[in-house]
């Protein structure tokens, strides 16, 4: 289950622990039960580029996050994902603690 509490209107979810052979058809599909996926973004290393085994999927509803959130410790290709609703951000200098959503 979600470690952090959903935000108001989350359309988006963190995806983690994902196996190196994930796609965006694979993660749309494992997540077809839910609803529509909008958009993916896979993590990777700065760096070396590397795929960091995370991701954030974008939902067309808040309605199908909820759907998607009940797959969280189901399995794709062997391994058991995590899923949390993705946070929103911080904008301005810094200065403040004003949030705003990021969709």
């Amino acid at each position: 289950k979600p470690q952090k509490e959903k935000p108001e209107g989350c359309v988006e979810l963190f995806i983690g622990n994902l196996p190196w052979s994930i796609d965006d058809d694979k993660i749309t599909n494992f997540f077809k039960s839910a609803g529509t996926v909008t958009n993916v973004r896979w993590l990777n290393d700065r760096e070396t580029q590397e795929f960091k085994g995370v991701g954030f999927v974008t939902f067309s509803s808040t309605e199908e996050v909820d759907k998607a959130v009940e797959l969280a410790g189901e399995s794709i290709d062997g391994r058991q994902i995590r899923i949390d609703y993705a946070g929103q951000k911080k904008e301005g200098n810094g200065g403040g603690n004003t949030w705003q959503k990021k969709w």
